[in-house]
């Protein structure tokens, strides 16, 4: 792959499934506060831009995400000519009154998922067998379409579930049919790519921590150059799904970005020795890299003091090269060899726009070798230029 072609179609899964470099991540389209029109005026600037690779979820905005990315891409063309991945593991309830009782809890009983007032619509997880054919039916109908290009595991994981949850979810895939569904709907072109999703917010950083004694840097996966093999409980968790379900590719958001590398330390490396893709979510880290002046938020949360600093010293830099840093995070992580593509969201129809200008910007390799310089970037990241 050359890292620096970022318009070639790239291989998504072990069949022939291919997906483009830049996609579009459905999360935002969710938000109810973002009206019908702007929304499907949104996927519309997105597939004129050159987007064919369309992201959603059961989660975003409770099926609201998928209710208009499907009505938006209806009229622009063929089923055939473009692709969808969503996401299974967490089914809709209709809950018509408010129940106090009937609550999806996180470990530390706060609501991780609360009842959606608009929808009245609340979310069970669960991933056996026959969840996820329900689940699977039910996104066909809001997305309006008779299939799916790839089905994502989503969110098993430290965050929302106490260690006995995550055992007990992940029995349901071993054990209760949910990996074997999902392989046979492979096997007979149903769909052509299995994901799974890795998540670094800061619900679940913890879980990113390695024990005492593994000396990894909390931001860039260890010493410039260096290749620590102990793993985080959430790498360990994520390697344990990969020994379950035979994976296509992982979804990974925040664990890899131009101020976050900690992916390189165990879930890049595990893609590339099982020919596992990825594909980015969130390369702006929810925005901040697409506009780092504090009216924006880092992984969905305030940002942190090194965030401020780290990506003043990176848009210093950029700037000395007339280059917006926007454009240097989302070339940054399509130059990884692993890497099929990366899907920021938009909620506008000129944010897709500015994402195309950003693929097509001059990034220098001055640039790059000027970040490696300052410390900004570790040197087993890999970065376009030739």
């Amino acid at each position: 792959m050359n890292a620096s072609d970022f318009v070639t179609p790239r291989r998504l899964g072990r069949g022939g499934l291919t997906v483009t470099p830049l996609g579009f991540g459905g999360g935002t389209i969710g938000n109810p506060a973002i009206g019908n029109e702007t929304s499907l005026a949104t996927v519309a600037s997105a597939w004129e831009t050159g987007v064919r690779f369309f992201d959603t979820a059961p989660w975003y905005g409770l099926g609201r995400s998928e209710r208009r990315l499907g009505l938006a891409l209806a009229p622009l063309a063929q089923r055939a000519d473009y692709r969808i991945n969503t996401k299974v593991g967490k089914r809709l309830v209709p809950e018509a009154s408010r129940d106090d009782a009937n609550r999806t809890l996180s470990p530390n009983g706060q609501v991780r998922t609360p009842r959606d007032r608009d929808t009245g619509m609340r979310v069970r997880f669960a991933y056996d067998a026959d969840s996820l054919q329900r689940q699977h039916e039910d996104s066909l109908q809001r997305l309006g379409t008779s299939f799916v290009d790839s089905l994502t595991i989503h969110d098993i994981d430290l965050g929302y579930h106490a260690p006995e949850q995550i055992e007990a979810h992940l029995a349901e895939l071993a054990e209760q049919g949910g990996a074997d569904y999902l392989h046979a709907l492979r096997a007979e072109g149903a769909i052509a790519a299995i994901g799974c999703g890795c998540n670094l917010e800061a619900r679940n950083a913890s879980s990113w921590e390695v024990a005492a004694g593994g000396a990894q840097s909390p931001q860039l996966g260890g010493a410039r150059g260096a290749s620590p093999r102990r793993n985080s409980p959430h790498e360990e968790l994520c390697e344990r799904i990969a020994d379950i379900v035979e994976l296509d590719f992982f979804v990974v958001a925040g664990g890899y970005t131009l101020l976050e590398t900690r992916a390189l330390r165990r879930i890049l490396p595990l893609c590339e020795e099982r020919s596992i893709r990825v594909v980015i979510a969130a390369p702006y880290a929810s925005g901040w890299l697409a506009n780092p002046d504090g009216a924006t938020t880092y992984m969905y949360e305030k940002a942190p003091d090194w965030v401020v600093e780290r990506s003043a010293r990176m848009a210093r830099i950029c700037a000395e090269h007339d280059v917006s840093l926007a454009s240097v995070a989302l070339q940054f992580v399509l130059a990884h060899p692993a890497v099929a593509a990366a899907i920021p969201g938009a909620r506008s129809p000129q944010e897709p726009r500015a994402n195309r200008e950003n693929l097509e910007a001059n990034v220098p390799a001055e640039l790059w070798h000027a970040l490696r310089s300052e410390g900004l970037l570790p040197d087993a990241a890999p970065t376009p230029e030739p």
